[in-house]
Parts: C-alpha cells; structure tokens; sequence
C-alpha cells in the first residue's frame, strides 16, 4: 500500500495521459494519407530453396550484385503456409542476399484482378534487433536493479506519449511548440517520478529539467528567427505541404517540436545527476548554506559541461555524417556548406539543445539549493 501511495501522482499521470490519449484517438485527431496502400503488404517469409542464381561479388564495394531465384513459403499473411517464386534483384543501392533457411520480409502486392505481384523487400530483422535489446535490458537490470527496470518504464512511457500524442496531435494541427513543451513536461515527470519517488530530488529535477527544455526552446526561437530557418527549409517540405492542406499541419514550428525531443534525454540526465549529487552533499553536511550548495552544484556542472555538450553535438553531427559525406563529392564550398538548410538546422539543434544542458546546471544548483535549505528553515521555526 505504501509504494501504490508513494507513486500516487506517476500513477495518475500515466491514468489521465492514457484517457486523453484514448478521447483524442476517437475524437481529436484528424486522419490523412498520401497513398492508398490497402493492396500493398510487408510479410515475413522462409526461403526454402534457390532455385537459380546469377551472381558475382564485387570487392570494391563489397556486395553481392545480380539475380536470384528463390521459392519463399511464407508465414504470414493470406499467403501463409504457401511456397511462392520470386526473383530477387541485387543491385548497388539493394542488395539482400539471401541464403537457404533465411527469414525475409516480401512486399505482397495484390492489385483487383490481377495476380499478385511479390518483390524482395528487406532481410527480416526482428528477431536480431529484439535480441540485442533482450540483451540491453538484461545489462540494464543487472547492473542497476529496480531502478534499471523503472528507467526502462519511463523510457517506455516516454516512447508512448511521443508516438501516440506528439506526432499525431502536431500532425492534426496542433501548436507544435506547446504540444511538445507538454510532451516534455509528462516524460520529464514520469521518468523522474519512477526513479526516485516523490522526493525533493523528483521535484528539483523536474524543475531544472523543465527550465533547461524552456531556455533551449526559447534560444531555438531567436536563433531561427536570426538565420531564417523554419518548417519550411526541411528537405521534406513537399510532404510536410501536402499535410498542411489536409490536417492545418503547422509546418513553420515543427522544428521546435524536433529540437525539444532531441535534447530532453540529456537535459534530463545534467538536472538529475546534479540535483542526486547536491542531496548526497547536503546529507552528508546538513550545515551548509544555499550559498555554498549553488556553488558546490556549479564546480560539479562544470565538469559536465564538456562531456555533455560533446554528448549531444556529436549526436547531431553522427545522425548529418552520411550526408556530409555526400556533401563533400558535390565538392560544396564552405559558404555554401554552412549556409545550407539542411546544416543550418543542424547547427541550430546542436547550439540550442547544449545550451539547454549548460542552463540547466546553474538552473538544477538554485532550485536544489533552495529546496533542501527552506526545509532546515522551516523546521528552526
């Protein structure tokens, strides 16, 4: 009864978020989709034989290139149980090479009087990625215990609230930029919630968390207004304008939306390592002041600093490197390179989410502070 009392508010948030999601499914959101694809399915299939192969290896670019004919039965789908023939294309930009016994995804296409056409779509990649994240999850509880499980369900819960609120409310229409804050504020609080209870370490964490989101969002809004870049300068413009006149879709703030996400893991990890390591501090020595927890809090900020921001630029730099790659053949010009759409909003990312994680420290020390002297002063009177 205690740890049904003490998770109360986690509880109820994860309650109502459930319900709104729920009301929003059957009344809220508006549904739009660009192509008809009621004919077209993605099922897993065996290959049982290869019954003609016309391939060679190319060393330079270390793939298999040529033809395959394979017999496939599937086990999935309308075609369950059945053996079906399908030649397999290994080109330069698609080449799946398959082997005997291999699980495969076939694209079932099955047009209205016409015999369905099947195609080759992709190895099937479940079962390995299932089994590496089986493996995660294992070095996860092993090492932290319950607290690994409960940061496994907050990172759960934050993947929900993002794929059936977030994208689907600012597809709708919704203000990209108060439905994420929102999104923010109930993964902020969940996660954090889970870990440590309610506690003066949950609320100072969510708080600096909270402020770090805000400062970062605040500086993405002047930084884009400065360099020009909005919804529009994506490279996805065309898709994101054929849903505008469908949903309202507002496209000038989605980036906000974008850049919040981005930088909240780590936002969340500086308020709450700094905040865990003030409590610790003050437990130790319950005689220090507000004055002298900010600073303490500020000399540990610091030695993050360049981890974290090294963290989160080399994040956005690994997600740009195939295209700067592509980039560097096109022989662009540094002028040209750096004044991009597509850098420009890297770059923006990049210096707003930082600067989100360097305010929070500062941010996570006073509320910190505050927090754990007020309940000393409290007590003397």
């Amino acid at each position: 009864m205690r740890k049904i009392k003490d998770n109360s508010i986690v509880l109820a948030i994860i309650l109502l978020s459930l319900i709104l999601i729920l009301f929003l499914q059957k009344f809220g959101y508006k549904s739009y989709s660009r192509y008809v694809s009621d004919t077209l399915h993605y099922n897993q299939g065996i290959v049982v034989e290869i019954s003609n192969e016309n391939i060679e290896y190319d060393e330079g670019l270390k793939l298999y290139l040529g033809t395959q004919d394979l017999k496939v039965k599937m086990t999935e789908g309308n075609e369950k149980g059945s053996i079906i023939e399908v030649t397999n294309y290994l080109t330069k930009t698609h080449s799946v090479y398959a082997k005997e016994n291999m699980r495969l995804i076939i694209n079932v296409d099955t047009p209205d009087d016409i015999e369905p056409y099947y195609t080759v779509f992709n190895y099937d990649r479940r079962f390995s990625m299932a089994a590496c994240a089986a493996i995660l999850i294992a070095a996860i509880i092993c090492i932290s215990g319950s607290k690994g499980l409960k940061s496994l369900a907050g990172l759960l819960y934050s993947m929900f609230i993002i794929i059936e609120f977030l994208l689907p409310a600012v597809f709708s229409g919704w203000s990209p930029t108060w439905t994420s804050i929102l999104t923010a504020v109930l993964s902020t609080a969940v996660t954090l919630l889970l870990l440590n209870g309610q506690s003066k370490k949950t609320a100072g964490a969510i708080l600096a968390s909270t402020t770090g989101v805000l400062c970062s969002l605040i500086l993405f809004g002047v930084m884009s207004a400065l360099i020009h870049i909005d919804g529009f300068c994506s490279s996805d413009t065309e898709g994101l304008l054929l849903i505008n006149e469908n949903t309202n879709l507002q496209i000038h703030d989605v980036l906000f939306a974008s850049v919040l996400i981005a930088s909240l893991g780590a936002i969340m990890d500086v308020g709450m390592s700094i905040v865990s390591a003030l409590y610790e501090i003050y437990m130790h020595n319950p005689a220090l002041s507000a004055g002298e927890l900010y600073h303490s809090g500020i000399e540990i900020g610091k030695d993050m600093i360049g981890t974290m921001t090294n963290t989160l630029i080399l994040a956005f730099t690994g997600s740009a490197f195939v295209t700067l790659l592509v980039f560097f053949s096109y022989q662009v010009q540094f002028n040209q390179l750096i004044n991009s759409n597509y850098l420009s909003i890297e770059i923006a990312q990049g210096i707003c989410g930082t600067f989100g994680i360097v305010l929070t420290i500062p941010a996570a020390s006073g509320i910190m502070a505050l927090l754990l002297t007020r309940s000393r002063t409290n007590k003397n009177l």
